[in-house]
């Protein structure tokens, strides 16, 4: 099997959902001593040069391989006959959220992305919530379209525990408006003067995404109360805090996974995550689930689990077990079997 496998996405500055997810990927498929080739973008580190880069010269690189597999939503759209091209769609949340966007990407992926998923030999999603949201739009896809989980790294599920947690509340994502940060917000300023915890957030702006604006509400909380820390690559950093933390929060209005919630549940946090998408099927009953469009909801949740020892006791204790069932190991030996029924349908 000769396998190429496009790797734009490492090229980006920041890492956030998608990145982490073609990260942890590879790192299995090395250790598996999977033989493949990483196509990477030449010259400037530029994202209208990478786009150029997809459609023009990875089409020709990709004609001496049997598969090309695109991991992060973008393919070329044009393809070698006799190549086959394996894609993965991690959702489809600029045609639900397109104020979270900026006009050139909406318009980018409105033309695209249709042109992939008849073009592609497969579709990978990363939960079968998604799954169904793509054959909701694309019905006569389904039959090509396979749901494959992400992976937790070793690292978070062998993470020592913690016990006696530090006062403060987590958030981790990217801050668009599809994440929900300004309900999490608006929820924390209700119960500010009912506990004593801090919130963190843990996050970048910018990107494809429209920077969330800052609202007057943020000069009614306290500095010292509400923590915004940037964003943290070092996982080691990030397992701290996790650790740590009383409670993790994550009230997003969409995820076609929701990887956060699962790396805190393998630190040993109780998790608190909206009741919609693909959030239920990844986080099972070891979730506190809230409606993520009633800020209400979301402060009650907050103040349920941090009132209530038992409940976080028993979400730490489930949270744990959820965790093991998601490994990438088992993530990478789904796509080995995806490659190889490709082949055969040659």
């Amino acid at each position: 099997m000769r396998l190429l496998i496009e790797g734009r996405v490492l090229k980006h500055k920041y890492t956030t959902g998608v990145e982490r997810y073609v990260k942890g990927l590879l790192m299995v498929f090395d250790k598996s001593r999977l033989k493949y080739d990483l196509a990477l973008p030449f010259g400037r580190n530029n994202k209208y040069f990478q786009h150029i880069w997809e459609h023009i010269y990875l089409p020709l690189k990709s004609a001496h391989y049997d598969i090309l597999f695109c991991p992060a939503n973008i393919a070329p759209v044009i393809k070698p006959k006799a190549l086959k091209l394996v894609i993965t769609i991690h959702d489809l949340s600029y045609m639900y959220f397109p104020d979270a966007y900026s006009f050139t990407f909406r318009k980018y992926y409105g033309f695209i992305i249709p042109r992939l998923l008849n073009l592609a030999d497969t579709i990978i999603t990363v939960s079968h919530s998604e799954k169904e949201a793509l054959t909701k739009y694309f019905p006569s896809l389904r039959n090509k379209i396979y749901p494959i989980y992400l992976g937790i790294k070793e690292e978070f599920l062998n993470c020592p525990l913690i016990h006696e947690k530090e006062k403060f509340i987590l958030y981790v994502g990217s801050l668009s408006k599809r994440k929900n940060l300004m309900g999490l917000i608006k929820a924390f300023k209700i119960l500010i003067n009912k506990i004593p915890h801090k919130l963190v957030i843990v996050g970048i702006k910018g990107g494809t995404f429209k920077k969330i604006e800052i609202p007057k509400i943020l000069k009614d909380i306290p500095s010292e109360r509400l923590i915004f820390m940037g964003q943290i690559e070092d996982d080691e950093r990030l397992m701290e805090l996790y650790r740590k933390s009383s409670l993790f929060v994550f009230p997003s209005l969409y995820e076609g996974f929701g990887l956060p919630p699962l790396e805190a549940m393998a630190c040993g946090c109780p998790v608190v995550v909206s009741n919609v998408s693909a959030l239920p099927e990844i986080c099972g009953d070891a979730a506190y689930y809230v409606n993520p469009y009633n800020i209400n909801s979301i402060a009650e949740g907050i103040k349920r689990v941090l009132d209530d020892k038992d409940l976080r006791e028993e979400l730490i204790k489930k949270g744990l077990n959820r965790a093991k069932a998601f490994s990438w190991e088992k993530t990478a030996q789904e796509y080995l079997e995806i490659f190889h029924k490709v082949l055969e349908n040659k």
